[in-house]
């Protein structure tokens, strides 16, 4: 059986895992084909920052969000050359020139799937509804039409402001997700209809009829 993990997301967020299970779903497990580890940051000392590029400290007082350096028209490289070390851009949530995205954290809830949750190492909690594929013969669950929640973490009433928005974009998301969904010819069960082979799920495909994934 696939180990609970709603206290850890429930911990990642900064939310109660009661006011998690009303406000988005629960239990929440990884999703299959995604590695949750924490996403070490690049160690790094602060450099000099020269006149006319905004040191990390001084972009926090200013309160502006992750893309708030555009309104400085400056690009990460921009910032590199004035002294901003990559630990500095990660942390102001942008990617240091040449690096490759870090990989999202996902979390998947509902049986079958219909739900996911994704943790950025920078940047907004993202929520999408899963779309099950075969990587060889791995099951995968990919996320499809992510939409960025960052009203989620530290939301402590499901019925604010907050949380009727993140309801609205979970309840989008379920509906899109429910379509998708069939029944196994065989053991009746509801699946996801990428995850059936002649109209059966995989598991009754391979016990009753033969195949091999």
């Amino acid at each position: 059986m696939t180990e609970d993990r709603t206290a850890e997301v429930a911990g990642r967020l900064g939310v109660d895992p009661r006011v998690l299970a009303v406000l988005v779903a629960a239990p929440w497990r990884v999703a299959d084909g995604h590695d949750t580890g924490p996403v070490p940051e690049q160690a790094g000392e602060r450099g000099t920052v020269y006149v006319g590029v905004p040191s990390p400290a001084e972009l926090r007082e200013l309160d502006l969000p992750a893309d708030g350096l555009r309104h400085f028209g400056l690009t990460p490289a921009d910032l590199r050359r004035g002294g901003w070390t990559d630990a500095d851009l990660r942390s102001a949530g942008l990617l240091p020139p040449g690096a490759t995205p870090d990989p999202v954290a996902w979390f998947v809830a509902g049986e079958p799937p219909q739900l996911m949750l994704g943790f950025a190492p920078a940047g907004p909690v993202l929520l999408a509804r899963p779309e099950p594929r075969r990587d060889g013969r791995l099951p995968v669950l990919d996320p499809a039409d992510a939409v960025e929640v960052p009203v989620l973490p530290g939301c402590d009433d499901p019925d604010g402001d907050a949380g009727l928005a993140v309801r609205q974009v979970r309840d989008g998301l379920l509906r899109r997700a429910r379509r998708r969904l069939t029944h196994c010819v065989i053991c009746l069960r509801p699946v996801h209809r990428a995850a059936t082979t002649h109209g059966a799920c995989h598991g009754c495909a391979g016990t009753w009829l033969g195949f091999v994934f």
